[in-house]
Order: C-alpha cells, then structure tokens, then sequence
C-alpha cells in the first residue's frame, strides 16, 4: 500500500494499558506508535500524522482531581485545534476505561460543541462502593458507532474499574442519547453483576453522534487472542473494534485493507472477516452488506427466514432476460439476507418475552399461555392492526430507524386504549424492495423496546422482500395488537350523554398521520433546517414518535371509573373523522378550538402550505392526540388525576363534531 493506516497510542503519567493497546492496534493492521503526552505538546501537528487515536486505561496522573480530568485539560487546552480538526475529518478516537473517562471529562463525550467544550455525562464510582474486575457480556446498540457496525452477536470482555459508572443528567438526556444511536454498547443484563458498576440504563459505551469517537469502560485490549479468555475462545472479541477501525480507515484513505490472518479455529476466518465503510459519517450511502454467509434454506417459496419465524419474502417476477442460471436471489428475493437479518433481531424480540410465552422464536406460530385471564371473570379480547404510512419515507431519509417502532406499537396501544384494554402480545410486518439486514434489525428492536415499554410481548412477525413492489430504499411497516379487557370495565361510548365534558391530552407532534402532506410542504427544505418557531431542525420535529398515552389513561381509569366514558384517538381524519366513531346516535361533540394552543410545527405547515384551518384540523391532531369523554362532575377530578389535560369542549344534542373558532371558518 501507497499509505500505511498509522495508530497512535497515547502515553502519560499513569497510563498502565499502552502496550496491550499498541499490540492490539498491530494486530488489526496499524502502523503503531506509543507517544508520550509530552511530546505530543511539544509538537501538536505530530497528531495529524496518525489516523487512528487511542486512549488506553490505567490511571492518569493518578486521577489526581477526578479519573481523567488532567489528561482531558492538556488534550483540550494545548491540542484542542488539532483535536477538532482530527474528529471533525472522520478519523477515529478511541477511548478505553481511563480513556473514556477522559474523553468525557474533555467534553468529547457524549457531545461536542468545539466552541464551549464542557462535560454533558459522568463516569461516577461503582454502586458497588468497590473496584470491579470481572468478564462480563455485553451487546451492541448502535449502527452509527463505526466500532461497533457489523458485530451482531453478544461480546465477553473484561472490565477493570472503580468508577465506571455511567449517568447523566436526567431521563430525557438519556433518551436522546439513544434516539440518536449513541449508546453503542450495553451490558447484557440488568442488576449487578450483569451491570458491574450500575451504570444507567445498562449502559458500556457511547458514541458521538458522528459515529467515530467511542468511550468504553470494558478492555477490548486485553482479548484479542484466545488465550487471553479462561476459556481460550476463538476468534477474539476485544479485536473486532480493532478491525473495524482499521477497516474504516483503509476506506477514508480510500485503500484496500489487507486480509490479515485470524486464529485457527472452526469459524474463525468467518467471523473475524472485516466490513468496509464508506467515508461518510452520517451513515447515508453506508455499505450495508453483509460479510458471513448464513445457513442456506432449501425453500424457494415463503421459506422461513431464520429462528423468529419470519418469512423471507415473496418471489419477484422480472420481465429482462432469464440470466443464465436462475435463482430466488437472481429474482429479488435474498434468502441468505433474510435469515440474517432474523439473527440480528432475535436478541431484541426475546427481551419482551415472560415465561409465559410458549412459543414465538423460530415456531411456525406463536404461542402464549393465558393465565392472567384465568383471574379475569370475564375477559374480552380486543385486537387493533395499523401502520406506519409515509413517515417511513421521512426515517429513510433521515438514515434514522432507532424510533420507528416506537410510532407503531404507541399508534396501535392508543387504538387498543379507546376500548380500555391493556396490551397482551404484539405481530409485526416488515416489507421492503431490497432487504438491509441492519436496517431491518434496527427496526425490529424499536418495535420490542417500544413493547417492552408497555409490558407487551413482541411474539413475532414477518420481514418480506419485495423488490416489484416497493421502490429501493423504501419500506412498509405494520402490526397487529392484541389486548385485553374485563367485560365490566370496557369502555362503552353507549354511556355519552348531553352534557359530558370533552378534555384532551397532548400530542408529541404529528403522531403518524398526515405525512403524505407534510412531506409535500417541506419538499423544498433540507431536514436540517432550523425554522425560528420550532428552534430544532425540522427533521427531529417530524420524527418524533408517536406519544403512548397507557399511563394517563390507566391512572384515570382507575380514579374515575365508569365517569370516563369515551376515547377517540386523533388520528387520520382529525377531529371530525375520528370522534365521530363515539358518539351514540342523537349527541355531538363541540370542540372549541381555541381552548389550546396549537403547537408550531402544525402553524408552519399551515403558513408554508396555505393550508386553510379547515382543512389541518381535517388531517392533522393539531396538537391534541387523544380526545376523552368524561362525566361533568368528574371532570374536576380528572384534571387532578392527569394535569396536562386541557378542556377543549363538551356533549350537546345534535349529530356529529362541531369545531368553534379558527377551524369554523
């Protein structure tokens, strides 16, 4: 090669991991060098020479003022242009325990503002109240994390430490962090001593949101060859990260990595094979094929993709020239990229699963023991399927697929609310043009986080392929919930009478309606803009998933009882379309628009669109998702119950929805 991939290992007060790190980093290709902070001082430009950066463990400067916190003020005082310019051209920073601490102290993790560097995270001491050396398992997040990209299977590492514990500052910090595909690696497992330092949410890694900084507090050094495991198992987890930075740099650099030698063993040369990226870090345009062949299906019809029981795909039917030899994969329809993608899920799927599922991973159907309607006297199944329409364009777009889910499970449960239900199992339906293993998976785990979060069961569901029907890059997504309701307790709209108070509990934005529109307005601005009245780029206000409304709803269940009467869920339609479908014959509901204050992302596409008022109230939830019925000697108690309801109208006699005010007109 022209140019030779050059790591430079970071020496300092200390530091106790450098040579492990340096052989690492030979290993997985580089031309190493281990430099001493001070030299680096000396001759700040030096850094500009390497293209890959690693930080290893130990205890720099003997953790004098806190782990980390002098080495982060000399790389950001005295190296702090060389540093941006390093990260800001794509090239990878690697931060290990110490060096992870390090890079949070410095303000690089887990987010970087050039301008103000200040620390966002912290990596506090264990909950343990001791230092922790153990192996443990963890599980990969992220497909932005250029070190994690490609690894599908759980890893065992060592871990070293007594102030690994990661946490920030509050809840809506931490679901950032993850919507924005920052947390790269978990521990597998909740509690101690699947999570040795009781960091949040389970939390080993995190990224930045470019992808190619990673902090971890694991040691991928100290396993990367099998004899390094007590086991002596091959091939080494801790050298894949290595790998995959040294692949990832040959693509930056534009040259073609060298095959380097895994470790005899069965499986070894497969499973150590590298994945190549492309320069860009945002993701789009990423090389998403897949490096290990699967296990093959014979099956050329509806063949069952793997253990969740999903299927891999109708045949496609092309109308060129039959090639040579015909195949399903010369037809459209890859078997092998089916059962792939199934294996990427299962981890996900199986995590909403209770031992009360019997069957679900790898059955022809699934299967589900029903004892808690055993106590029920007499319980009502209640069923609801939907999908996500075109805001699966705007995820396509985006290269974001972390949420998705979270918009059709919610969708459904709110359906599945208007009956009073609460949620039992959930079947998805995945179809796409040309399967992407990762992408399917990242999908999939959103719809089972998004079940998990309402103690819901995701027992399985179907990825089709479908290259003649869906255009590249697009995909369709759908699911079926099912639920259940005492007889007693289900909501009845038959109660609706004259005089019932309307009260309405907030969206989070559009929801999953309305896109078709949406989309059409903002046809001419990049997602990135920035409109002075939503103060975020339009992308996120257009992703943000759908609101689950299963807290409020249940706490007022249970507090009002039989006074609340009746849900609508505003979805397509709008109000006039959706809280119709309640209301018993001889009542109306009169919804006074003005009792809110429509959020600014609906005023915006009313503005850019010219769209008149009656016609966003017809399309859109215009800041209200769900609409409730409720007796007007409750009503009181319901807006103490759940405060951010707000009264928006009331039940008089007469036939279907009137809109007072701006909508009126």
């Amino acid at each position: 090669m022209s140019v030779v991939p050059r790591a430079l290992v970071l020496r300092a007060p200390g530091i106790n991991c450098e040579r492990e790190t340096a052989y690492a980093c030979r290993l997985a290709g580089f031309e190493t060098e281990l430099v001493h902070i001070n030299a680096l001082l000396r001759e700040p430009e030096r850094l500009l020479s390497y293209h890959f950066l690693v930080l290893p463990g130990g205890f720099s400067y003997g953790d004098d003022l806190g782990a980390g916190t002098l080495l982060a003020r000399n790389l950001t005082v005295h190296l702090g242009w060389q540093l941006q310019r390093f990260v800001e051209e794509g090239r990878p920073l690697l931060g290990i325990c110490n060096g992870f601490q390090v890079l949070v102290r410095a303000g690089l993790l887990p987010h970087t503002d050039w301008r103000n560097l200040r620390q966002t995270a912290s990596l506090t001491f264990n909950s343990s109240g001791r230092f922790e050396c153990r192996w443990i398992s963890l599980v990969t997040e992220s497909n932005r994390c250029i070190f994690t990209r490609g690894i599908y299977r759980p890893l065992e590492l060592p871990v070293a430490h007594g102030e690994g514990r990661f946490v920030v500052a509050s809840a809506e910090q931490l679901e950032e962090l993850r919507q924005h595909e920052q947390i790269a690696l978990l521990y597998d497992g909740a509690g101690y001593p699947a999570n040795p330092n009781g960091s949040q949410a389970n939390v080993a890694g995190v990224c930045n949101p470019a992808g190619n900084v990673l902090g971890l507090m694991p040691h991928p050094e100290r396993y990367v060859r099998a004899l390094q495991h007590p086991q002596q198992r091959s091939p080494a987890d801790g050298l894949l990260l290595f790998q995959n930075a040294f692949a990832y740099v040959c693509q930056l650099l534009g040259i073609e990595p060298p095959v380097v030698p895994a470790e005899d063993s069965e499986g070894s040369a497969e499973n150590s094979r590298r994945r190549i990226w492309t320069a860009r870090l945002d993701s789009e345009g990423e090389d998403r094929r897949q490096p290990g062949r699967l296990r093959p299906s014979a099956t050329m019809s509806a063949s069952t993709s793997g253990e969740r029981g999903r299927t891999a795909a109708v045949a496609a039917v092309r109308r060129e020239p039959a090639p040579t030899s015909l195949s399903y994969a010369t037809s459209g329809v890859n078997i092998e990229a089916g059962e792939h993608a199934v294996e990427l899920m299962k981890a996900a799927v199986r995590a909403t699963h209770s031992p009360s599922v019997l069957a679900g991973v790898g059955a022809f159907a699934a299967a589900l023991r029903a004892e808690a309607l055993k106590e029920m006297r007499e319980p009502v199944l209640v069923a609801t399927t939907d999908g996500v329409g075109t805001k699966t364009l705007l995820a396509v777009q985006m290269d974001r697929f972390s949420t998705i889910g979270y918009d059709l499970v919610n969708h459904c449960v709110n359906d599945l609310l208007t009956q009073g239900a609460k949620p039992l199992f959930f079947m998805d339906y995945l179809a796409t043009g040309r399967l992407d293993p990762e992408q399917a998976a990242t999908i999939v785990a959103s719809v089972a986080r998004a079940c998990q979060e309402v103690d819901c069961a995701l027992l399985g569901g179907e990825t089709a392929e479908m290259r003649d029907v869906y255009v590249p890059g697009s995909f369709d997504l759908a699911g079926t919930l099912v639920g259940v309701v005492e007889a007693t307790e289900r909501i009845d709209p038959a109660t609706i009478r004259a005089g019932d108070v309307l009260l309405g509990l907030p969206s989070s934005g559009l929801h999953t309606n309305g896109y078709s529109l949406a989309r059409r307005v903002f046809a001419a601005y990049p997602l990135e803009t920035v409109f002075p009245e939503l103060g975020e780029p339009l992308g996120e206000a257009l992703l943000r998933p759908h609101r689950c409304y299963l807290p409020e709803i249940m706490r007022l269940r249970v507090g009002l009882g039989p006074a609340l009467k009746g849900l609508a869920h505003i979805t397509g339609g709008g109000f006039q379309g959706n809280v119709v479908r309640i209301l018993p014959p001889g009542t109306q509901a009169v919804i006074e628009t003005a009792a809110w204050t429509v959020p600014p992302l609906f005023t915006l596409i009313a503005r850019l669109g010219q769209i008149s008022a009656a016609e966003m109230y017809r399309t859109f939830n215009m800041g209200i998702g769900m609409v409730l019925v409720v007796a007007e000697d409750q009503a009181d108690q319901a807006l103490r119950l759940v405060p951010e309801l707000a009264p928006i109208g009331a039940i008089r006699e007469g036939e279907g929805v009137v809109l007072t005010g701006e909508a009126s007109s």
